[in-house]
């Protein structure tokens, strides 16, 4: 799917989805919806990814396999259509050989305008549609993918506007993340989505209280486990005082 194929070249040029979107001149949601397949690119847009990622549009859109033969094809129509046109020019005499040049020479002029124009306006950043947004409940206090935040008491509840979509509506509050300890899947700085309770299964990811510090982290049993190999795991035993405050179930 695209959506895959962007992540996987993405990742491979070693870039944020956020520096993505800034080399590339598009609002931060609109490139984290195209990853997310909540949004496609327009024609331009897809042609201004494959020329920053020097991969083909069929490549982004899974039909480089399918068009191979296809193209091979063209490449010897394409072959056999250029010799004869060298064949007539060569039969033409003086005159209609200086006509010809004076044509092409002409034409192509025309083409590098438009090509420059077209380039100037598919440059432009894409205007960012309006998103419906409504409201979750917060805190300001953000909860660590790193090496933990003392949480205050009472939560320092507030609110914050994340877009409209079915997770958002079933999650009871969102938290800002900070550090990357659960990097790859999310990010410094993403905002997750999360449903209260106070367990989750082993092999999900909670947000957890150990020892007055908030994490985010997948729950393993014995263990609060960091997705990112760099940090290592928070060992639980019976001198840990350890709670959970809900699952994640996404990203705002």
């Amino acid at each position: 799917m695209f959506n895959d194929r962007l992540k996987k070249v993405r990742e491979k040029a070693n870039l944020t989805v956020k520096q993505a979107a800034s080399a590339l001149r598009l609002p931060y949601t609109t490139y984290n919806n195209y990853e997310k397949n909540m949004r496609e690119p327009s024609g331009g847009v897809l042609c201004r990814i494959a020329e920053f990622y020097g991969v083909s549009t069929d490549y982004l859109l899974g039909l480089e396999e399918k068009c191979e033969s296809s193209n091979k094809n063209s490449e010897n129509n394409s072959l056999e259509e250029k010799s004869e046109i060298l064949k007539k020019i060569n039969s033409l005499d003086e005159h209609g050989k200086k006509l010809v040049n004076f044509v092409i020479d002409s034409e192509y002029e025309r083409c590098m305008e438009c090509a420059e124009k077209h380039q100037e306006s598919f440059l432009q950043p894409e205007p960012e549609e309006k998103i419906k947004m409504i409201t979750v409940k917060s805190s300001e206090y953000k909860v660590s993918a790193g090496t933990g935040f003392l949480l205050g008491e009472g939560d320092a509840d507030t609110e914050v506007e994340v877009p409209d979509t079915l997770l958002a509506r079933k999650a009871d509050f969102a938290l800002c993340i900070s550090g990357n300890s659960m990097e790859p899947i999310y990010h410094d700085g993403d905002v997750v989505l999360v449903k209260r309770q106070n367990f989750v299964s082993t092999g999900e990811i909670g947000i957890f209280v150990v020892d007055g510090s908030g994490y985010i982290k997948k729950f393993g049993g014995d263990r609060l486990i960091s997705l990112n190999n760099e940090y290592k795991d928070i060992i639980l035993n019976e001198n840990t005082y350890v709670h959970c405050c809900g699952k994640v179930i996404g990203r705002a």
